[in-house]
């Protein structure tokens, strides 16, 4: 009885490494070794981070996709389809708003790439737009190097460069074009 269940086996066995080929174009479609896939750690849609200082609301970050990359070197987090982030005051309401298409933020410098459509819109009503926006944590500015765009009490600012604050109360604003208007008073 074991023997005929050997002789079976040893017919089947070949038809099995018979129907197994491995095509070469395929086997270097799964490997490819120069090339190295990241993934992120994890993902999150349609995310909300509140931060907080003592119970107070002071940064409010909308993603539609936020990919988390903490586990490469250098540690970042991907913010994509549309950001928006709302910095608070002490009274707890809005101060700023920024709206963007994607950010990027380094975790360990404290970075932000700011890109695409970029709007800021501080606490006067005074509108930033540009396409790249770089916010540095830490010194608590804006900057860009790309042309901006400042609309403010019906002027209209344009220039090439740009540096703020956080909040974007105070700002300047390089290789200057278009009309100011000054009051006398």
């Amino acid at each position: 009885m074991h023997s005929r269940y050997f002789f079976s086996f040893i017919l089947t066995v070949p038809f099995w490494f018979a129907a197994c080929e491995n095509q070469p174009a395929e086997v270097q479609e799964v490997i490819r070794p120069n090339e190295r896939v990241n993934y992120p750690l994890n993902e999150q849609r349609n995310a909300v981070f509140r931060y907080t200082d003592s119970g107070k609301a002071v940064l409010e970050i909308h993603a539609g996709l936020v990919e988390d990359y903490t586990h490469l070197d250098p540690k970042y987090m991907s913010f994509k389809r549309g950001v928006e982030v709302r910095l608070f005051n002490k009274q707890g309401t809005i101060n700023t708003t920024l709206r963007a298409d994607t950010a990027q933020h380094m975790v360990e410098e404290q970075r932000w790439n700011i890109g695409g459509q970029v709007v800021v819109i501080n606490k006067k009503g005074e509108r930033l737009e540009t396409q790249q926006l770089f916010w540095d944590e830490k010194a608590g500015t804006l900057r860009s190097e790309k042309r901006v765009q400042i609309t403010t009490d019906g002027q209209l600012i344009t220039g090439t460069g740009f540096e703020a604050d956080k909040e974007f109360a105070s700002y300047r604003i390089f290789n200057v074009q278009g009309e100011i208007t000054i009051d006398d008073e």
